[in-house]
């Protein structure tokens, strides 16, 4: 929400109860970080906000490649069953090669 809502200037959904209606700035992204994620020291906090305003959509990427990641490793459970084994070498995509899993994508 915060990275997407930054670059785009997006107004804080309703219901969240923090500045509702307004639109999103760094100081309000800031605060946000602040107030409710507990990111440590304010230093990591200014750290966070220049990621996400340098890195334009780097953090909905890693949430849809984590997605996308334990999707496959779900599938492979319902595949194999009790051979599941999370530790061996094609269940673990680190092992598979670059492209491996666009390859073996459940149909």
């Amino acid at each position: 929400m915060l990275d997407i809502g930054l670059h785009l200037q997006l107004p804080i959904p309703a219901g969240t109860g923090f500045h509702e209606g307004e639109r999103w700035t760094p100081l309000l992204g800031r605060e946000f970080l602040t107030e409710y994620c507990r990111l440590g020291p304010p230093g990591f906090v200014e750290f966070e906000i220049d990621r996400y305003l340098g890195r334009p959509g780097q953090a909905l990427a890693y949430k849809l490649g984590e997605k996308a990641w334990l999707e496959a490793r779900d599938a492979a459970r319902c595949r194999d069953g009790a051979a599941f084994d999370l530790s061996s070498s094609t269940t673990t995509p680190w092992t598979w090669g670059r492209w491996a899993w666009i390859c073996c994508a459940p149909n």
